[in-house]
């Protein structure tokens, strides 16, 4: 038996983001049945994948999300969706800014928009001269730092929060962990979601993480990451993860499980979306307002504090793993510092 890889794909496509108009996200029908010639069914399947693979799954939902939302605009005015006149794309953008969205968002919808056009193998006409100047005219507008940053937490939020949990249960041990080791490690949500207890390599000096995949390394070739000891009995990391380890035990599975009353929640592991819900609670049990407050505010604190001890940013940029050295020092060294460098302390006033 032969199929098509657009076949294969369009069979496959429900464990996939989905537009308005009921095609796969990505699409792949930019690839005649010519280029790949006649696959089998298995064939299909495995191409399809490592294509749909192109993009993560958050992204390839981001990118569904901002196209479903053009769709519906497009359908309201009785327009094409694609292949999409640059005029009404520029009328879209500029409708969105003024509806008070920020300049992120505005290029994420460029990104979704041209993608679909490139996947139906369409002109993309987020390269059309009219939409360049209005994206253009936008990012001036609108600016493009996020409208409301995430707040770092500090070292005294961390013992703020830490001493509000009750770590004899099950759930604050974790929760006390799960902070701790997000704080020191400068790990991003979706990092300590993924942690298994494979990847823990305790040593006399500390702890060593065996990161297999995160955002800066969407390959899987592998990243480490030292934890060392804490100097303070409540806030060292590698005590309140051994306390968590005592009580989770040593079957091998995800390091952070969930707590849902379930036969299996035991082997169940969390999301990254968990993991911000418990930061954001257990902040605002500490009495902190958690408006501002993320999972990303134990990466972005750790990066802070490490600026205000004075640790190198060649350090902190190991730690933390940020591919650009300018965006760490803009938004988490600068800000950290900046009360330390002014020169208004030395105006005699």
């Amino acid at each position: 038996m032969t199929l098509s890889l657009t076949t294969a794909y369009d069979a496959s496509a429900s464990d996939l983001p989905s537009n308005t108009c009921g095609d796969p996200q990505p699409g792949l029908r930019a690839c005649s049945d010519d280029t790949w010639g006649d696959l089998t069914e298995a064939d299909a399947t495995r191409v399809a994948t490592a294509l749909a693979a192109t993009h993560a799954e958050t992204t390839r939902a981001c990118y569904a999300n901002a196209w479903g939302r053009w769709t519906r605009w497009c359908a309201r005015r009785a327009l094409a969706p694609y292949p999409a006149e640059p005029s009404a794309v520029c009328a879209y953008l500029a409708e969105r800014a003024e509806e008070g969205v920020s300049g992120s968002s505005i290029e994420l919808v460029c990104c979704a928009i041209g993608h679909q056009h490139r996947e139906q193998g369409l002109p993309n006409p987020i390269d059309h001269d009219a939409v360049r100047r209005v994206r253009k005219g936008l990012r001036r507008i609108l600016g493009t730092a996020p409208r409301r940053p995430t707040r770092p937490l500090t070292l005294g939020d961390l013992r703020q929060i830490i001493s509000m949990i009750d770590r004899t249960t099950r759930q604050g041990a974790r929760d006390s962990a799960l902070v701790l080791l997000g704080f020191a490690g400068a790990l991003r949500r979706s990092e300590l979601a993924a942690l298994t207890l494979a990847d823990l390599e305790h040593q006399p000096e500390g702890l060593v993480l065996h990161l297999r995949r995160s955002k800066t390394d969407p390959h899987g070739a592998g990243q480490i990451l030292g934890v060392a000891h804490g100097r303070h009995p409540a806030t060292d990391p590698i005590a309140a993860l051994n306390s968590w380890l005592t009580l989770r035990g040593t079957a091998p599975g995800p390091l952070f499980t969930s707590m849902r009353p379930t036969a299996d929640a035991a082997l169940q592991p969390i999301s990254g979306a968990t993991v911000s819900s418990i930061v954001k609670e257990r902040a605002a049990g500490a009495g902190l307002s958690a408006e501002r407050i993320t999972a990303h505010s134990l990466r972005a604190g750790h990066a802070t504090s490490a600026a205000v001890a004075g640790v190198s940013v060649d350090r902190i940029a190991a730690q933390t793993r940020h591919r650009r050295i300018d965006v760490l020092i803009a938004r988490y060294i600068q800000p950290a510092q900046v009360l330390q460098t002014t020169s208004s302390r030395d105006l005699g006033l």
